[in-house]
């Protein structure tokens, strides 16, 4: 006989204790992971197919997996999930990383997406790569290549969005973090301090960015404030539709 949903939810709610979840995610019966971004209110912000059959689709930046499991729930044939795998790969600001014990830059990341992958039955595949790494001799191309944001997190965004258009064998999507405040096509340096944040971008300096990159069709597709639940307040967030050359 299965066990009841009481004894399930208790068994998962278990698993999932202890971990600081980035996104929230379904795991199945009625336990959500307590992330502090919920994407699920938004998706209708983001230009995806409702199904996704047969295609091979790429999540930059995967972190929990929130959009490979969601990839992968509309029917991708293939999900592939590209993060990296220990803090000392992040683009760290040399104070903060001279401040760092080699056993704190060699934390493991990856634990949420294990345990909800394995919660889920997931079949994505997660590599563990720096999108400075990207390549099609690496991975191949993708239909669909989704980019969650990551570039304010990165020394060299124009670098990344290269490498992500290598890949793309259809089209990118692409979520970025912005400031209403900033106009036109300007952006702001903010030193990789707070939150290992290097940039403040406006949507002018995001669009601008990914059309110098090489895509072409670049097409802003929405803009909404994601809450942020530590902080209370919402991160502005745009999101673009864009095709290689």
């Amino acid at each position: 006989m299965a066990p009841s949903t009481s004894v399930r939810q208790k068994s998962i709610a278990e698993r999932i204790a202890g971990i600081r979840w980035y996104h929230s995610i379904a795991l199945g019966d009625g336990v959500v992971t307590p992330g502090i971004f919920d994407h699920t209110p938004f998706l209708s912000k983001h230009p995806l197919p409702a199904r996704m059959d047969g295609l091979r689709v790429l999540d930059v930046g995967t972190f929990d997996g929130f959009w490979a499991f969601e990839f992968e729930k509309r029917g991708a044939a293939e999900v592939v999930a590209l993060d990296i795998g220990r803090r000392r790969q992040l683009d760290l600001q040399p104070r903060l990383r001279n401040h760092l014990t080699e056993e704190e830059l060699d934390e493991e990341f990856g634990l949420g997406f294990r345990t909800a992958s394995e919660i889920l039955g997931s079949k994505v595949r997660r590599e563990v790569l720096s999108v400075y790494d990207l390549s099609p001799e690496r991975l191949g191309t993708f239909d669909i290549v989704n980019v969650g944001s990551i570039l304010l997190h990165l020394l060299n965004p124009m670098r990344a969005l290269d490498n992500v258009r290598s890949v793309v064998g259809g089209h990118a999507v692409i979520a970025e973090c912005y400031s209403p405040r900033i106009p036109f096509k300007l952006l702001r340096y903010l030193g990789g301090v707070n939150h290992t944040a290097w940039w403040s971008f406006s949507v002018g300096c995001l669009h601008q960015m990914i059309k110098d990159s090489g895509f072409e069709n670049v097409e802003l597709v929405a803009k909404y404030g994601l809450p942020h639940k530590e902080l209370k307040r919402k991160i502005y967030h745009a999101t673009f539709r864009a095709d290689p050359r």
